[in-house]
Formats: C-alpha cells, structure tokens, sequence
C-alpha cells in the first residue's frame, strides 16, 4: 500500500511542478533609447553598450496613463554616426507600432542600431 502511494505523490509532485513553474522569461532587452554598436570594431568610441546579432521584436516603450510617448522607431546602420541626419549610414528604418508586434532582424555585419522610444527583446 506505501508503493502506490508513493508514486502517486511523486507522480503529484512532478506534475505540480510542471503546473507551477514560472513561464520562461523571453531574451535579453535593450532599450528604450540610445545606440548599441553591434560589430566591436566599427563602434569603437561611438557605443559604450552593444547587442547582439539576432531576431528581435520590437516594442513600443511603455508610458504612463493618460499620457502616450512619442512614437517610437530603430535605425540599423553600417557606420557611425548612426542618426537620422547621416542618411548614407542607415541601413534600415522601422517603426514600432503600438499593441502590434513587429520584428528586425539585426545582422552580424551592422555597425550598430540607434532606438528611439523602442525596446529590442530577443527571440
């Protein structure tokens, strides 16, 4: 009689912490604003933090009730000064647009991504 019963609270206890384990926590984020080299050398004294190469979802940084924040948007460049004013940097625009997810795929051979109101999370 101990047998079964010992299974069965093992068998409990193993499902309990299937049930009761926290949800797997998403990638690293970065943000909500500033510049991130992403290639060690082409970023050298412009960026003081760096990310990744990877897949990315974008989201706009959060904000107070009632108040909105300024609508938010990343630059991915291929040298620095990574802004909007250096046009011939820019490799890719985009925007985040609010309660709907959007991605970017960031490349090994970026120099780096300059976010404005955004978050970057990896996935």
């Amino acid at each position: 009689m101990n047998a079964p019963f010992a299974l069965t609270a093992a068998t409990g206890a193993v499902l309990a912490g299937i049930v009761l384990a926290p949800p797997a926590a998403g990638g690293p984020s970065y943000g909500s604003n500033g510049l991130f080299g992403v290639n060690p050398e082409a970023s050298q004294g412009w960026a003081t933090a760096y990310i990744p190469p990877g897949r990315y979802r974008v989201d706009q940084a959060p904000s107070m009730a009632p108040y909105q924040s300024a609508p938010g948007f990343w630059l991915r460049c291929n040298a620095f000064p990574c802004v909007v004013e250096a046009g011939g940097n820019i490799i890719a625009r985009g925007d985040a647009i609010r309660d709907v997810p959007t991605f970017v795929d960031i490349a090994a051979g970026d120099a780096g991504v300059r976010l404005y109101n955004v978050t970057l999370t990896r996935v």
